[in-house]
């Protein structure tokens, strides 16, 4: 009889046991969720495009599809938040490890991306409208940016440090950025026009060339040259040599892609070459310049603008080392060296 009751009463014993680990289990995992969503906190985002975006932050998955996002991402100490990228997005080289869900923003691979259910995906402005309308559709937020543009590079590094909770690293990357930026206005502003170059900007193929409202445009004019093709009807003109050669430029820059550093001195004697410029200023003295698309886009577009500055006006920036400063940008926020071939012939 005693053994029945002491059988009994471990039965209670072991049921409430399992009650109490059942009820502390379920509260544990609610409060789990409370504490998760007061971490989060709504924010209304205004991109590049000035759609107002509201997204709930800081986010855990994005799919970015713009390699001067990824950058900045990376720099802030977020890439590891990134779950898809575009194919452009190859520096730094951990980014390669990513999978591709776009080949640029003109080509997404939308199955992809809405299957893999990212808090956010961020694209630049070749992103077609009704692309971004199905990314919406499917309730993914959108954020649109142009990283070409010099003005744009602290909004960008602004909104992805509030973005993914990193606000301190993006202040501080922007106020660098905002330094140089900040220099070269200041001495451009004390030039002469006349003192200006004029300014030939090549991309993509031989005499293809940007006019007005282009990140060129703004990028001539911000380091103190003068865009030759600023007058031409079209934003992206394709020019013809005896035009060219009659504008006599006295710089010439041209872009490159970024995996073509063991082709940058083939380009560079190529453009020596061309017959209709062998009598230019540029080509006579010279100055022609090879650049990485790398420095054209994203945060590290001020080092892209450091070296146009000393190459258009090289006694007013001579105190200027924009391959030190890159370095040094690429040690304090990428934790890596300074390897490869960015810009030919070297600026020193």
């Amino acid at each position: 009889m005693l053994s029945k009751k002491y059988g009994f009463a471990a039965r209670v014993i072991c049921l409430l046991m399992l009650v109490i680990i059942f009820v502390t289990g379920c509260s544990s995992e609610k409060t789990g969720t409370q504490n998760s969503n007061t971490r989060k906190t709504v924010k209304t985002f205004v991109d590049g495009t000035g759609k107002k975006v509201k997204i709930s932050c800081p986010v855990d998955k994005i799919v970015c599809i713009t390699s001067g996002v990824s950058e900045v991402l990376y720099a802030l100490g977020s890439a590891d938040k990134i779950i898809g990228r575009d194919s452009y997005s190859i520096f730094p080289a951990d980014l390669e490890k990513i999978p591709v869900m776009a080949k640029s923003s003109f080509a997404p691979n939308l199955e992809a991306i809405i299957q893999s259910a990212p808090d956010v995906v961020i694209a630049d402005t070749m992103l077609k409208d009704d692309l971004r309308a199905k990314l919406e559709e499917a309730g993914l937020p959108v954020l649109v940016y142009t990283t070409s543009y010099p003005h744009e590079t602290a909004l960008v590094t602004k909104q992805m440090g509030e973005l993914t909770g990193k606000e301190e690293t993006a202040a501080k990357l922007i106020a660098i950025s905002e330094k140089y930026y900040q220099l070269i206005k200041e001495r451009v502003a004390k030039l002469p026009e006349d003192k200006k170059p004029r300014v030939y900007y090549e991309w993509q193929k031989p005499y293809y060339s940007a006019g007005d409202k282009t990140p060129a445009a703004d990028r001539i004019a911000l380091s103190g040259g003068k865009n030759i093709a600023a007058g031409q009807k079209v934003k992206y003109p394709e020019l013809t040599p005896e035009w060219l050669a009659g504008q006599d430029p006295q710089v010439i820059i041209c872009m490159a892609s970024r995996d073509a550093a063991d082709k940058m001195k083939a380009l560079y004697d190529e453009i020596l070459a061309r017959p209709a410029l062998k009598q230019t200023t540029a080509v006579s003295q010279k100055k022609v310049y090879i650049m990485s698309w790398g420095l054209g886009t994203g945060i590290r577009s001020v080092i892209g603008s450091l070296y146009w500055a000393k190459w258009f006006h090289p006694d007013v920036f001579a105190d200027l080392d924009p391959e030190a400063v890159h370095r040094q940008l690429l040690q304090d926020f990428y934790h890596m060296e300074l390897k490869g071939t960015w810009v030919y012939p070297d600026a020193k």
